[in-house]
């Protein structure tokens, strides 16, 4: 039987991201996000990224897994390139003088169209509060497809997973946990099933971001 991959989770870790946007009229949050396309992009929730060009977005790195994050862009909202239906959008990050960059030592993320099956396992990666500042891994796995039939808030399929999640690892990255490859962004769980008992998670499907990523680099 061939060898188990290897993940280098170590590596895949520098390029997720925080995203802040700092308090702005009431419009303030952190979320988490993946770097994308050419390395001048993010990945995340639309409800993470910022609309009001007046308000900052920040993005903040690791070198290690046990490093605190560091500030290593700025972003700005690409009209065209978020949708607020399925909660996705792709930032383009600037420096502090609003020039387009790249963040050295970071690879971008290669965002597949397939689908995972029912069981397949996973690791989240991102920055949620309850793992303090430093980014954070929860394992789970594929726990089926979950669609917003009662609140009307999202569109489109979401995979439902038993990884722990919490508020700021929204737009962050769910991976392969044999393979490493990328799975889909972690979004939220199914409010109606709040105080039913546990709460599994739910992670959009990579193949739903697609479209953004490609209005993303006809924007440039």
């Amino acid at each position: 039987a061939p060898e188990p991959m290897e993940v280098n989770w170590e590596q895949i870790a520098r390029s997720v991201v925080l995203v802040a946007v700092p308090d702005c009229g009431g419009d303030a949050g952190m979320g988490s996000g993946t770097i994308v396309l050419d390395g001048g992009h993010v990945l995340t929730n639309d409800h993470v990224a910022s609309t009001d060009a007046s308000c900052e977005m920040t993005i903040w790195g690791v070198n290690s897994i046990k490093d605190s994050p560091d500030l290593v862009a700025y972003a700005e909202s690409i009209p065209g390139a978020r949708d607020q239906r399925i909660d996705l959008a792709v930032v383009r990050l600037v420096n502090e003088r609003g020039n387009p960059i790249t963040i050295p030592g970071r690879s971008p993320i290669d965002i597949p169209r397939k689908e995972i099956k029912l069981g397949t396992p996973m690791k989240l990666l991102g920055f949620p509060g309850m793992g303090g500042v430093r980014i954070s891994m929860t394992p789970g796995e594929q726990s089926g497809w979950w669609e917003d039939e009662e609140f009307d808030l999202w569109s489109e399929k979401f995979y439902k997973t038993s990884a722990k999640m919490g508020p700021g690892i929204s737009g962050g990255a769910a991976f392969n946990a044999e393979t490493g490859e990328f799975i889909g962004v972690p979004t939220g769980f199914d409010e109606a099933t709040d105080g039913r008992g546990d709460i599994l998670g739910l992670v959009r499907p990579g193949r739903y971001a697609l479209p953004l990523l490609d209005a993303a680099e006809r924007a440039g």
